[in-house]
């Protein structure tokens, strides 16, 4: 399978929140790293427990989830770029729209490090500032 193939793919399985089939596409000592390190709390290379504090922080903030569009994929046969816009809708009724951009590069036909480029004020806001109070 050629780099853009597995990129699309993992996207899709993402989408669908698939993480199984998410981590098959990667090598096991595959690296997560967002920009805006030492920016925000998530900012900088990610553990698996930060990613899974991540993760949990989103699926907190934004129940309904988010919906992400692929955009556009550039690849090569050691790295693929994917073009996302990114809309949810957190709990208090705020609008998190982002357009981002996704390097991953490969080792041995598999996915060996993702590289998140992204809207970092935005994003910290959002996902980390206070909350609006919620009416009911």
């Amino acid at each position: 399978m050629q780099t853009k193939e597995i990129a699309e793919k993992y996207f899709n399985a993402m989408v669908a929140g698939k993480f199984d089939e998410m981590n098959t596409l990667k090598t096991p000592d595959c690296v997560y790293w967002l920009s805006g390190e030492r920016s925000w709390p998530f900012g900088g290379y990610q553990s698996p427990e930060n990613q899974a504090k991540l993760w949990g922080t989103v699926a907190e903030r934004f129940p309904q989830g988010m919906k992400m569009t692929l955009q556009s994929i550039t690849a090569d046969e050691e790295r693929a770029a994917l073009y996302v816009h990114i809309r949810g809708t957190r709990k208090d009724g705020r609008i998190y729209e982002n357009k981002v951009m996704l390097l991953l590069t490969f080792k041995n036909g598999l996915i060996s490090g993702l590289y998140e480029y992204l809207d970092t004020i935005m994003v910290n806001e959002l996902f980390c500032g206070p909350m609006d109070d919620v009416k009911n």
